[in-house]
């Protein structure tokens, strides 16, 4: 039968579905371009599998009322959704115009995020948003609407189910901004993203401070001082790479296992020496990063936070093609002393391991807890437990590795004696004790160092007779106490035992904000 009858329809279909891919019109298009951006639908097809975009809700436009929207067409009215494969793996995509009305969000816009996040808690697939919008639009819900918080409600049932991830291509503020911190993983591009709960003209409106996009919430400020995103990225492109990487260390949801290297894709370090870069002197500080990427598969190591709270090591990784979750103390930074950012920026990455079924391998050199005016009124005594409390309501199997100091309660939050690991391991340059020994002996002795009465050289050297890292394993307060260019083969090996034995595998707990 001839379709011909059908061709009124047919022409009228395909003029909406052009109309609706033109997004906000040529000068918009233009405008965006001119700012150096990429259309929405450039990101799309950057990001996602070629041909494997699925998208839903083409058509759909605002349908308000409001003399304000009086006779504006709203091309997918603002938010671009529906399904797309990465590296073969399926996911759903949420992504925001901003050449229609600014990436504002409209009552049909809000709609289709909703049915978006309905398919991901039904069917755990990751989902994957590019935010490029300035929040609620003006034009239909200045008044008379009341905010609904379903969309946020979604989001939170899905965290931990499946993986959310989020890339920050403009200045975000409102509803985009607000979902940032609900997802697992966020990253922002240089000169372009900005973050903040209003832009700059709602700041200077309603406590007349007058402020840039960037001195806002731009990446310096969000992917360095406040962690609030994950890592800073130089163009869109890096940007959907990195999206690509990190979703490949994760499952598609937590009802399975992280999917593991095969046997031709595994690259094993390059050969060295690890002893060579750590110094006799314990007071001279090292590049932790070197040391890991000696015990890793070769190019696998992922930082999550490169640029926030240095003193800590977050990272991805693989060993011997098993998916880990690295915490390391960083030496070069304040001695790889824990503060809060630090306990912040661990906390959460061991909640997204824990979440996601990924082992957690310790490599501890720590101090302590920062000490001192500032650290109290950062609340480190709170922020720092908060990594004991998430190591004590974590299944996932976890890996301790003493490298050089592991003092007090920072030796306790970096996955200290008796956390339940699977292993824990000493390396011979290790040091074990409640805390730093020029501080206790200083506290424990005052008043004696005061009065002449003791002296601090032959203190110390009284404790010193104790400071003997054999007799941590002598009494199996470790494991066992190896060289430290054999904990490649240790971890592989225990890696192989665990995951061939594991516990059920099914959704745990969300991830806190």
């Amino acid at each position: 039968m001839s379709s011909s009858r059908w061709q009124p329809q047919l022409d009228a279909l395909a003029k909406r579905r052009k109309k609706a891919l033109g997004m906000g019109g040529p000068e918009r298009v233009l405008r965006q371009q001119e700012l150096g951006k990429l259309t929405v639908r450039e990101r799309i097809e950057k990001l996602l599998d070629p041909g494997s975009f699925l998208e839903l809700g083409i058509l759909a436009t605002a349908q308000s009322d409001r003399i304000q929207m009086a006779g504006r067409y709203t091309a997918a009215d603002g938010l671009i959704v529906g399904y797309g494969r990465i590296s073969g793996r399926e996911v759903l995509l949420g992504a925001e115009d901003f050449t229609v009305m600014g990436g504002s969000e409209g009552r049909i816009g809000m709609v289709k995020r909703n049915r978006l996040l309905d398919i991901a808690l039904k069917r755990k697939l990751p989902m994957i948003w590019l935010l490029d919008g300035v929040g609620a639009r003006v034009e239909e819900n200045l008044r008379g609407y009341w905010v609904g918080g379903d969309f946020f409600l979604k989001m939170s049932q899905l965290s931990g189910q499946a993986p959310q991830i989020g890339v920050v291509l403009g200045p975000c503020a409102g509803g985009p901004a607000l979902m940032a911190p609900l997802l697992d993983f966020l990253i922002m591009v240089e000169g372009i993203s900005m973050l903040a709960s209003g832009g700059p003209p709602i700041v200077e409106a309603a406590i007349g401070e007058k402020i840039t996009k960037e001195e806002l919430g731009g990446s310096k400020i969000h992917c360095y001082l406040t962690g609030l995103a994950d890592n800073e990225v130089p163009s869109e492109e890096a940007a959907f790479d990195m999206v690509r990487r990190y979703l490949s260390y994760f499952p598609q949801s937590s009802w399975e296992l992280p999917p593991r290297s095969s046997p031709e894709q595994i690259r094993p370090p390059a050969p060295g020496d690890i002893l060579s870069l750590i110094p006799k002197d314990f007071k001279r500080p090292y590049d932790m990063r070197p040391i890991l990427n000696f015990i890793v598969d070769r190019e696998s190591l992922f930082e999550i936070k490169p640029t926030y709270a240095q003193s800590m090591i977050t990272a991805l990784a693989r060993i011997d093609g098993y998916v880990v979750g690295i915490v390391a103390n960083q030496p070069l930074v304040n001695a790889g002393v824990l503060n809060a950012a630090a306990s912040d920026k661990a906390t959460r990455f061991i909640q997204v391991c824990d979440a996601f079924h990924i082992p957690l391998i310790f490599f501890a050199d720590v101090p302590g807890f920062m000490a001192g005016r500032t650290a109290e009124r950062e609340n480190i005594l709170r922020r720092g437990l908060r990594i004991a409390y998430v190591l004590g309501q974590s299944t996932v199997p976890m890996v301790s590795i003493v490298v050089r100091k592991t003092f007090g309660m920072g030796g306790v939050a970096m996955c200290g004696q008796g956390m339940g690991q699977v292993l824990t391991l000493a390396w011979p340059t290790a040091k074990f004790g409640t805390m730093p020994m020029s501080g206790a002996i200083r506290a424990a002795h005052h008043r004696d160092l005061e009065t002449g009465g003791a002296d601090m050289d032959n203190l110390e050297k009284g404790h010193e007779t104790y400071d003997d890292v054999f007799a941590t394993a002598e009494s199996f307060q470790v494991d066992e106490i190896i060289h430290p260019n054999e904990t490649r083969d240790r971890l592989a090996r225990v890696l192989g035992a665990i995951r061939g034995n594991p516990l059920p595998v099914t959704y745990k707990h969300g991830i806190m904000p």
